[in-house]
């Protein structure tokens, strides 16, 4: 291979010369280079000097693998004397920064890199031939004008919490703005005081309508002394999960009760893993999944997809499952299992019905209609007498006003955040956890913005998602 076709391969510029080309083994790779221009240009003054003052030491720099292997650039450089400032100063290749080992694509690379959540940092630092603090050192300068914190918020912004079992805590806090989907800012608390302390600093407090959470009594009281003209919106995912918990529980305490008989129909038919997912599934389609349909018929009907809309009553519930019968395996349609759980046993059926009637009215319930439609199933809770369903709409009950105001508007919901959390778990596990939180919060809000400079406020304020600014 010429020197020509190692330049082209390492993509140098035309005025580096390769002097000489080392192969140590057959995994590293030193290419020696030099600068074939006769002048530099002085750092001081801005003029041309031709007098060579001196030659440095060359210098071993890391460079991007080729093929696998490690390359490395042993550089010489001069330095030069300015004649008109009699300054002294040493020529610039433009492969790294001054007093630095890495070259600035390896660099670069450590920073794309950084911006995928499946990769940690020894995984990185073994791809760009580098160490981990070294990454972690380049990721850092990266990061360093980062805002520390949101001057400004959206009108509309939402909370939660994630677990990252960092120095600071068992729970981060997490703050986002759910209409134009950005991640603004995680917290290494969700406790009270410190959430007070954070968002008293925001200048524009006072303007924020909306704030959509989850029922934790603590975020109420944040929202009400931080921001005194925002409503709370419950999210319909928490407040729907309690529902859908009092039945499960249901099903639990039949379980326990068959605990002395294991062998029996009921005690197998209440465990099984695959009756209790189609207990807990929503019999007629949500909103989400109302959605999902009406714009997959639009494409249908566009000619856009080939595949007709799925359809939850048919395809769903009229599909067929393995169950084991009478020591051999046959098919059942779902629909017929669940009929078969429900009637096993009355207390069952009744939550049953209760849940599918709580998921009926959060799809196709109006906001004018919400609060009276709530406080009849809340009492129809209470004459059941059923323990769990009991507990249920107790709580919905104690935070009815709430609920109702997530029928205002189909955008008022935690779905973005909850999406998001599942990323930041991934970037733990990855990790096998992270003690540093400073250090955690950047690298997550850099994977999730796609971007090494925080965003602007304008881009969040038009619902723009932060542009990589950095490549």
């Amino acid at each position: 291979m010429t020197k020509e076709d190692f330049r082209k391969i390492l993509n140098l510029e035309e005025f580096i010369d390769i002097i000489k080309v080392e192969t140590g083994d057959e995994k590293t790779k030193c290419i020696h280079i030099k600068s074939s221009r006769k002048k530099a240009r002085c750092p001081e003054c801005n003029n041309f000097s031709k007098k060579i003052h001196d030659y440095l030491k060359p210098s071993k720099i890391t460079y991007l693998k080729n093929s696998e292997e490690e390359t490395y650039l042993i550089v010489y450089k001069r330095r030069f004397e300015c004649k008109y400032c009699k300054k002294t100063f040493t020529e610039d290749l433009g492969i790294s920064s001054p007093k630095n080992k890495i070259s600035h694509k390896t660099k670069q690379l450590i920073l794309k890199l950084c911006m995928d959540r499946d990769r940690t940092l020894t995984a990185i630092a073994k791809e760009t031939n580098t160490s981990v603090s070294v990454v972690r050192k380049t990721f850092l300068e990266a990061t360093n004008n980062y805002p520390d914190n949101m001057e400004t918020v959206p009108e509309v912004i939402s909370f939660d919490e994630t677990s990252t079992y960092t120095q600071e805590g068992l729970y981060s806090f997490v703050l986002n703005d759910p209409i134009h989907k950005i991640t603004l800012d995680i917290l290494p608390t969700r406790k009270k005081d410190y959430l007070i302390d954070y968002f008293l600093k925001v200048k524009n407090r006072k303007s924020v309508k909306v704030v959509i959470c989850d029922l934790y009594r603590p975020y109420y009281e944040v929202v009400k002394i931080c921001f005194p003209k925002a409503i709370f919106v419950a999210d319909p995912f928490h407040y729907i999960k309690y529902v859908t918990k009092g039945l499960d529980d249901v099903r639990i305490r039949l379980v326990h009760k068959y605990d002395d008989n294991k062998r029996s129909k009921e005690y197998i038919m209440f465990k099984n893993r695959t009756n209790k997912s189609l207990l807990l599934k929503s019999f007629n389609e949500t909103k989400a999944e109302l959605k999902i349909k009406q714009e997959r018929q639009e494409k249908y009907d566009k000619g856009l997809i080939k595949q007709k809309p799925y359809d939850k009553f048919n395809d769903y519930w009229y599909g067929t499952i393995k169950i084991k019968k009478n020591n051999r395996f046959v098919e059942i349609y779902r629909i017929d299992r669940l009929q078969e759980v429900l009637n096993m046993n009355s207390e069952l059926l009744e939550a049953y019905n209760l849940k599918e009637e709580f998921l009926r009215i959060t799809t196709h319930v109006k906001y004018k209609d919400a609060k009276r439609q709530l406080k009849e199933w809340v009492k129809q809770c209470y004459d059941s007498k059923i323990p769990e369903m009991v507990e249920a709409a107790n709580t919905i009950n104690n935070w009815i006003n709430e609920i109702v105001n997530s029928f205002k508007d189909e955008r008022y919901s935690n779905g973005f955040t909850e999406a998001n959390n599942n990323t930041i778990t991934k970037i733990v596990d990855r990790a096998y956890g992270y003690k540093n939180f400073k250090f955690f919060r950047l690298r997550t809000l850099v994977i999730l913005h796609k971007s090494y400079s925080g965003g602007s406020r304008k881009n969040i304020e038009n619902g723009q998602k932060h542009k990589n600014q950095f490549f």
